[in-house]
């Protein structure tokens, strides 16, 4: 049996955000609440593909002291083989039903303190900013998953599964004009909101 994850059903995502060309949406997060309220967990092997539901995915831009951003490469370890080798500025993943809280916020939360645990020792973490929804249905992996951005304000972090990343420090500026890198769809637009 595979993991449960939280997912929303598309078309009541579509209520709220249009399916239009562009993908990314700033809505207020209690906007964003009302539309996790019609979520709910189903078998991610089952779900993985099927685009009649979006998963959920907490997706943090880490920043440190010296406004730099945490960048990194997904390595072939990663499960999301479509993902591979591509450069990420986002820390993130699927909310599990092991996570679930009270409410559907909390159960967001959970799941998003667990996943940036997972995946990164952090020192001193002061914020984390919602920015808006990531909705992006220009590649496959994107048409099934939407991603909630934020930005994390903290001193510094390292990778906890050095097998999954590889990672640097970078500005702004010094990301955009990387060449000859794949980055991730998501990336792409969360580098333009920073």
């Amino acid at each position: 049996m595979s993991e449960q994850i939280l997912t929303i059903p598309t078309n009541k995502i579509e209520e709220k955000i249009p399916p239009i060309n562009n993908n990314f949406y700033q809505m207020k997060f209690s906007d964003f609440l009302e539309i996790l309220e019609s979520g709910n967990f189903h078998e991610r092997d089952e779900i993985e593909n099927d685009y009649n539901y979006k998963q959920i995915i907490p997706y943090v831009v880490f920043k440190n002291y010296e406004d730099k951003i945490l960048v990194l490469k997904r390595t072939q370890n990663q499960s999301e083989k479509r993902l591979h080798n591509k450069i990420s500025i986002g820390i993130g993943g699927h909310i599990n039903k092991g996570d679930k809280g009270i409410t559907m916020e909390q159960t967001f939360f959970n799941g998003m303190d667990r996943e940036i645990n997972e995946e990164l020792w952090i020192t001193n973490s002061y914020k984390y900013i919602y920015k808006g929804i990531i909705n992006d249905n220009s590649e496959e992996v994107s048409k099934v998953h939407l991603g909630i951005l934020f930005v994390g304000f903290i001193d510094s972090a390292t990778i906890k599964e050095e097998d999954n990343f590889e990672s640097t420090w970078m500005k702004k500026e010094e990301i955009v004009n990387l060449k000859d890198v794949d980055f991730e769809g998501w990336t792409k637009i969360a580098i333009n909101i920073m």
